[in-house]
């Protein structure tokens, strides 16, 4: 008999007001052929400064004025990966047979040896925070 495991599902939910802010960029065209893309940010009004809230509030800002409000900073990571090593593996050399690798040497075996690379990771991690002003900034250092 097994012994009857019972977890409790707990769902959170509740509506705060945020502020979505649209970021566009030139990329390598995707399958629609448009060489831009997008992504949203949303942020909870705790995380906006009040003068970023109070410039966002008016309704009327020219994106850059807006672009001012937000720092932007991204960071492209690494990734390790095995491959195979042509140098210190041995690959015999053969034939399909009837979807199977048969060796031309049947004394042959392979010896398959990998090595671990570090290269660029395919993602980059944006990060966006709202701009301190200089008032807020020149405080800061003191």
């Amino acid at each position: 008999m097994c012994p009857r495991l019972w977890y409790p599902r707990t769902t959170y939910q509740s509506r705060v007001p945020a502020v979505k802010v649209t970021y566009s960029y030139r990329a390598p065209s995707d399958e629609s052929g448009s060489a831009w893309s997008t992504f949203d940010v949303y942020f909870r009004e705790d995380e906006i400064r009040p003068r970023v809230r109070r410039s966002l509030s008016t309704g009327k800002i020219s994106r850059s004025a807006a672009a001012e409000l937000f720092e932007i900073s991204t960071v492209r990571g690494s990734t390790q990966q095995l491959v195979l090593d042509e140098t210190n593996s041995i690959l015999c050399e053969g034939y399909y047979v009837d979807g199977s690798w048969v060796h031309t040497n049947p004394s042959c075996e392979d010896s398959v040896t990998y090595r671990k690379v570090t290269s660029p990771s395919p993602y980059i991690t944006v990060k966006v925070d709202s701009a301190p002003s200089s008032l807020e900034a020149v405080v800061a250092t003191k």
